[in-house]
């Protein structure tokens, strides 16, 4: 009989493989960089409101100023021309009942299916705030304290 030993530490992840609300997270991270980026805020004030952004909109994410760092890094580095681009949006009350209808079809099919069912479509609010993504040309931020180049 052979003794199989539980390998020690945290388990490992499957190779290129993201949970689903560490992504989310990433999207927002990415969003709000880039919108204080707009507005002129040099980078270690873009990440301080990318932090604050998170845990005003979703406090039970865990984040932090490396979190947004580490994630701006893995979107893409500077020597990337294309990187991926988040944008938000809100979704309006045609797009919000269509989702409710698809919601409750799958709501009532996995019930039928004898699946467990999370989701829950009583309580959605009357608005909801979504997030676009796709690729992009990376934008490009100017410093501010740039010399001016001689001719």
């Amino acid at each position: 009989m052979e003794n199989a030993k539980k390998a020690r530490g945290r388990p490992k992840k499957e190779e290129g493989r993201e949970e689903f609300w560490r992504f989310v997270r990433a999207g927002m991270i990415a969003y709000a960089y880039n919108e204080a980026r707009k507005r002129k805020q040099k980078h270690s004030a873009a990440v301080r409101e990318a932090v604050a952004y998170i845990r005003q909109h979703r406090p039970e994410m865990p984040v932090s100023e490396t979190v947004v760092k580490r994630t701006l890094a893995t979107l893409g580095s500077r020597s990337d021309p294309i990187t991926l681009r988040f944008q938000r949006f809100t979704v309006g009350k045609k797009k919000l009942v269509r989702l409710q209808s698809v919601l409750k079809l799958a709501h009532d099919l996995q019930r039928e299916m004898g699946l467990p069912v999370p989701l829950s479509i009583q309580n959605l609010p009357r608005s909801l705030m979504a997030y676009k993504f796709g690729f992009a040309k990376r934008p490009r931020y100017p410093r501010h304290n740039r010399k001016n180049q001689k001719l």
